[in-house]
């Protein structure tokens, strides 16, 4: 989300490519590290460097990092593009589903043969997401404390007025609006209404792509479904702002590799990305499709220098 609305290319791989060692942990089986670049070589470059196997994270995988600038410019003749109808969503405008329209014709132009496909839950992926990352948010930061780590008021009158008073002062509104969402589906009574349901309807999320891979070799839907919007524009409505992950949601859900790539400009001249993608590992395939998106879009309403 971030990539598509400052016009730049960002990457999502495969959950456990990269190391999360040193992050500060939001959501455990969500967070994964990658790159914001300025074009996909870039992106496949800076990826290559951040991935192997370490043993400071349980989640790393050991495996092999391929040479993924090869993938960068290779063809995409006769690779099976999905296009999921549930993508479609209500109220989506109309510059949205123009660009992911170019985006089909463009990989239609490069030799792409289109599949529409169903990825029945995606419905859900929203705020099946928004359950399980202010879940695990909730108790990963629940270290900041006051104590070891964090943010320590100057002033209180109690320990338990100095863990609150630290983390009122340290945390954000956002972060205190999620952490708040977090230990109310995690607390007594809900846990299991909210939570443990949320983590079945993860799994039927990822097998609805499990499902399609047999059919297509990657997945084309926008990256967001407006231009980013005015700072300080969606405070007031935090479910409005939240709603701008629909599309990206599913992927981090599967622990899918994803590549958003800048590909054209609202009506306002604010940049717009599509979305590829792919199978687990299967990085090369998503540099590959990224990139003949990106020499089809030929983007250019890129920021200049503003230092």
């Amino acid at each position: 989300m971030s990539a598509a609305f400052t016009g730049t290319v960002g990457i999502k791989p495969t959950y456990g490519r990269a190391s999360r060692f040193g992050m500060v942990a939001f959501a455990s089986s969500l967070d994964q590290a990658g790159p914001i670049t300025k074009t996909v070589e870039d992106a496949a470059l800076l990826l290559q460097s951040m991935c192997s196997f370490d043993v400071k994270d349980s989640t790393s995988l050991d495996i092999p990092t391929p040479d993924w600038t090869q993938s960068v410019g290779k063809s995409v003749k006769g690779l099976r593009i999905g296009v999921p109808r549930e993508y479609v969503v209500d109220g989506m405008p109309a510059e949205i589903q123009a660009l992911w329209d170019q985006g089909v014709a463009w990989l239609k132009d490069a030799g792409c043969e289109i599949v529409e496909i169903s990825l029945p839950h995606t419905k859900y992926a929203l705020p099946t997401y928004y359950i399980v990352a202010p879940a695990e948010a909730s108790s990963n930061l629940a270290r900041y404390d006051g104590m070891r780590f964090g943010h320590r008021a100057d002033e209180f009158k109690s320990l338990d007025d100095l863990y609150a008073t630290s983390r009122a002062e340290g945390f954000g509104k956002e972060v205190q609006r999620r952490l708040t969402i977090g230990a109310y589906v995690l607390s007594a009574g809900f846990y299991d209404a909210y939570y443990v349901k949320a983590l079945k309807v993860r799994r039927r999320i990822a097998e609805d792509f499990d499902n399609v891979w047999g059919q297509v070799d990657a997945i084309l839907t926008p990256s967001t479904p407006s231009a980013a919007f005015a700072l300080g524009d969606k405070q007031i409505d935090p479910l409005t702002m939240y709603l701008n992950d629909v599309f990206t949601v599913t992927t981090n859900l599967a622990g899918l590799p994803g590549i958003s790539v800048p590909a054209g400009v609202d009506s306002g001249g604010l940049p717009l990305g599509l979305q590829v993608i792919g199978k687990a590992l299967d990085e090369a395939t998503v540099f590959q499709v990224g990139a003949a998106l990106e020499r089809a879009a030929g983007f250019t309403a890129k920021p200049g220098k503003w230092w």
